[in-house]
């Protein structure tokens, strides 16, 4: 009988670290992938005021179903096996150009509900990564930070899923271009999490950004091999 239960702690263990192993390469591909759509702000002081343009209701109603629609449609995709990574790489980062400010909130209110579909929840954490704007990092930040879900309910912390996304959402945060807001940010979030998986993943992620450890590819892939040796 214990042969059995150490035997599952040992596949569960190793399930834990693939599930790290698998959020470090996906930051480090944010993190390219970041870089090299990053852009800065130019001033320029001969360009002519633009008025802001008005869309009314039903303009802005096709809006929103366009980028939903768009959206559940790549969740079923996503939900399948994928044969080639970087045209999936293509259509998410397209997807997540398209996002206004108030598609961002409806994500937000997506991935902090416990009762939708994980892979959509998955999918909308890892556009708001990809998004990287202000709005963005605030919604991954507070998904992360906060104790409840939308519905007003602590989030369970038995249930995995609650912590992987949440260990997600920190990998977006870590990706973040602006490296010194990433790591404030992360430091803030350090102060908020006291579940230990969680706020393992904040330390490792804050340590790798200031270059007092390795990447969290790097130790994943250590701390994997370990496990297997």
């Amino acid at each position: 009988m214990k042969s059995i239960h150490y035997v599952f702690i040992l596949v569960l263990a190793a399930a834990i670290f693939f599930v790290e192993y698998d959020l470090s390469r996906r930051t480090e591909k944010l993190a390219i992938a970041n870089k090299k759509n990053q852009t800065k702000p130019v001033a320029d002081t001969n360009l002519t005021p633009v008025q802001p343009v008005v869309i009314d209701q039903g303009e802005n109603a096709a809006i929103l179903k366009n980028f939903i629609g768009k959206f559940k449609q790549e969740a079923v995709q996503m939900a399948q096996l994928q044969n080639d990574p970087e045209a999936v790489q293509v259509r998410l980062m397209a997807l997540a150009k398209e996002m206004s400010s108030s598609d961002v909130q409806s994500l937000y209110e997506l991935i902090s509900d416990d009762k939708k579909d994980g892979d959509q929840r998955a999918l909308a954490i890892e556009l708001l990564s990809l998004k990287n704007d202000t709005a963005s990092m605030l919604a991954l930040q507070n998904f992360v930070g906060n104790n409840k879900n939308v519905n007003g309910n602590k989030w369970d912390r038995k249930k995995e899923l609650e912590t992987v996304l949440r260990a997600q959402a920190v990998e977006g945060i870590a990706s973040f271009p602006q490296k010194d807001i990433a790591i404030s940010t992360l430091g803030f979030l350090q102060s908020k999490v006291d579940e230990k998986f969680l706020s393992d993943r904040i330390s490792r992620a804050a340590a790798g950004l200031n270059n007092l450890a390795p990447s969290l590819q790097q130790q994943d892939e250590e701390a994997l091999k370990n496990l297997l040796e």
